[in-house]
């Protein structure tokens, strides 16, 4: 392993973990401020390092994972022969000191790693394919960037008993584009303190910081809003016709499933459509949403 031990993680507390997270981006912070996150936005990442949000706060799932990651580790370990090894310590990259990894496990002799994942039922669809997600994607080569490791293998507890992994190899060409990302970010961004543009997902962020209105305010649109207008225009009327013609290509599906639960495409299952308890039958697309 080629990256600095930046500091041990056996004796240091959950704040004193927190404040070092802050020296830079990790793992999971990857996805986000690449626009790939499905749980965290750019502008949540940029208000973390800044210190100006509170962590976090633990709740089940989280708990969840944390004491289930030791056995999903070991129950990986038995079922492919690996030899795996815990680090405790937050690693950082030998040329970028802002890029650092909390890594899971590494694989002693391999030059790679193992980030361990547990999710339930609601979402085996995304992992479904022959590829992890891929802000899971994002974030081992993010690792394999500060380690110098070769692959990185991803290992996911679907619904408490059914155990996959994946294996990702490095990608020279999307780690030299994470460099640049995460550059221009942590300067241009976390020490510039130059807000990132909002997401879709600054819903909640929004709702909460502005949770108050004044009554008969106004506020007159800059000139740059024009473009984000017409994003918004163009935006409704495609969604419109996005979804006539969803619906439309759905129910051409069922026309040819016809009584049938489940529908093939050479092979691999793609559509079903079964009654539930109310005997309603409800469509649903493999590898996609309802």
């Amino acid at each position: 392993m080629q990256a600095v031990r930046l500091v041990s993680t056996k004796e240091l507390s959950h704040e004193s973990w927190l404040d070092f997270r802050r020296l830079g981006l990790g793992g999971s912070d990857i996805g986000a401020i690449c626009g790939m996150s499905r749980y965290k936005s750019a502008m949540e990442v940029y208000l973390d390092k800044l210190g100006e949000i509170p962590p976090l706060e633990d709740n089940p799932k989280m708990k969840a994972g944390r004491m289930l990651e030791p056995i999903i580790a070991e129950w990986f370990a038995e079922e492919t022969g690996m030899k795996i090894q815990r680090q405790n310590s937050i690693f950082q990259h030998k040329e970028y000191p802002h890029m650092l990894a909390n890594i899971d496990r590494w694989l002693p002799g391999q030059n790679a790693g193992l980030e361990i994942k547990n999710t339930g039922e609601y979402s085996r669809d995304d992992w479904s394919g022959t590829q992890a997600p891929t802000e899971y994607i994002l974030q081992c080569n993010h690792y394999m960037a500060v380690t110098g490791a070769e692959r990185w293998f991803i290992c996911v507890l679907i619904g408490g008993w059914d155990l996959q992994w994946k294996v990702i190899e490095r990608d020279e060409e999307l780690i030299k584009n994470l460099i640049t990302i995460e550059n221009e970010f942590w300067n241009n961004n976390v020490l510039a303190k130059n807000p990132p543009a909002l997401s879709h997902q600054d819903t909640k962020y929004l709702t909460f910081t502005y949770s108050d209105s004044k009554p008969n305010s106004s506020v007159d649109l800059p000139e740059e809003a024009y473009s984000i207008m017409e994003t918004l225009i163009e935006a409704r009327k495609a969604k419109e016709v996005a979804v006539i013609a969803e619906e439309t290509a759905k129910n051409q599906i069922k026309g040819i499933m016809q009584n049938k639960e489940l529908a093939y495409w050479q092979g691999d299952l793609r559509f079903t459509w079964k009654a539930n308890k109310n005997n309603v039958r409800a469509f649903k697309i493999i590898g996609g949403n309802e």
